[in-house]
């Protein structure tokens, strides 16, 4: 099914009162703002709105604000319907839309790209004269259909379509949406929509652990200004603050450190709800990303290396450290530097969920459990050894992957 590119988005006035549409603000977006991104990210590139009984200060105010911004890069066409031009006006929009399905969208609605994408790839081909809408569990219209524009009419007028509804089932896991009424229902969605965003965490301690502070840190810093790149940054800060302490080698100097690596396996996903619930996400934030991972890691292990050689001596500390160094720089050329980078190479392997729960850093949570037994010299050897013989399983796979390719190829 070819996906629509164009959205037709309806605004009632809701009891005398829209403007917690345009000025309540849900993690950051006004709940409006929130609904154009979203349908921009699924793909769509041509906005129509239909707006009954807004006034024209508002229309000026929130059509300024989402062509004022820079995530915006669409078009949007503004139409302040009335009874007496309601005819005319869906005339000429039917007239430049021609034979195109759309997405015909409520302007109270709030959901997420997934839910939308997930919408239009279950609705199938054979629905193509047909009104396709989201329907919940018991039997109310979610407020998004896939239609044909000539359908509109008669719903803008009467509150109800010509045709019966085709319910659609989604698959998952995108599952929210609300329809939100006033404040308060805002508030509401703003917190729903958090948790919805536990879905894009795979790691068993993001979903289990880290969620459980990252999501109200995301609630508190979706309000500011800070974007998701300036807070990957930040956990720098707490990965050498990190390192500080281990480097003391005492034993409530690298509890303290434990602590704070924990607070920047939490952060890091901080930076990536930002991203997806400010719609800021980018390749380059990506790689950003991946980058200070590492580099908090390489804060980490150095700063144990000190903390054990200033109490335990340099051998027992330098010994392992060496081998860590190794292992650490083969398995970071050979999962890095294969074509597509974060181990995709080995993809279909049954090393790959390994090499991805690397990436995730849950050996975090190991560091400080033995912070806590004060045996962080025993870490560094088993990293050091543990680091090695990884590297020569990625040699390996990888070597019997080249092997098949060249065969089969």
């Amino acid at each position: 099914m070819i996906a629509p590119k164009t959205a037709v988005i309806r605004i009632v006035s809701l009891k005398k009162d829209t403007q917690f549409l345009f000025q309540k603000k849900i993690a950051g977006l006004s709940v409006f703002k929130r609904l154009i991104l979203s349908l921009q990210k699924t793909g769509i590139v041509k906005f129509i709105v239909l707006a009954q009984g807004i006034s024209a200060t508002d229309k000026h105010w929130v059509k300024s604000d989402i062509l004022s911004d820079f995530r915006f890069k669409s078009n949007i066409h503004w139409n302040n319907l009335s009874k007496e031009n309601l005819k005319g006006e869906l005339s000429l929009i039917r007239l430049a839309l021609g034979n195109e399905r759309i997405l015909f969208v409520e302007g109270n609605l709030v959901t997420t790209a997934g839910l939308i994408k997930d919408f239009i790839t279950t609705t199938p081909e054979l629905l193509i004269k047909e009104i396709a809408g989201l329907v919940s569990e018991s039997g109310y219209s979610d407020g998004i259909y896939f239609l044909h524009p000539s359908d509109i009419s008669h719903y803008l007028d009467f509150g109800t379509f010509k045709k019966p509804i085709v319910p659609i089932n989604l698959p998952g896991p995108w599952f929210y949406r609300q329809r939100v009424k006033d404040s308060q229902s805002v508030n509401l969605a703003e917190k729903n929509l958090l948790n919805e965003h536990k879905l894009h965490y795979s790691q068993a301690m993001d979903v289990w652990v880290n969620s459980l502070l990252s999501i109200k840190i995301s609630s508190f810093l979706a309000k500011t200004p800070l974007t998701p790149n300036q807070i990957t940054l930040f956990g720098l800060i707490i990965g050498a603050g990190s390192g500080i302490l281990f480097a003391q080698g005492n034993y409530w100097d690298s509890f303290l450190g434990g602590l704070l690596l924990i607070l920047t396996a939490i952060w890091d996903c901080c930076d990536g709800d930002i991203a997806r619930l400010k719609f800021m996400e980018s390749d380059f934030g990506d790689k950003l990303d991946t980058i200070c991972d590492n580099i908090i890691s390489v804060f980490a292990f150095t700063g144990i290396m000190f903390g054990v050689a200033h109490f335990q001596g340099l051998f027992q500390a330098m010994a392992p450290f060496l081998l860590l160094v190794l292992g650490g720089s083969s398995i970071f050329y050979l999962i890095y530097f294969p074509r597509g980078g974060k181990g995709s190479f080995f993809k279909n392997t049954p090393i790959y969920s390994f090499i991805q729960t690397l990436a995730s850093r849950n050996f975090i949570y190991l560091i400080f459990l033995f912070s806590v037994v004060d045996k962080l010299g025993w870490f560094l050897w088993l990293a050091g050894i543990g680091s090695n013989i990884f590297a020569l399983s990625l040699y390996i796979t990888k070597r019997k992957i080249r092997y098949f390719n060249s065969q089969t190829g």
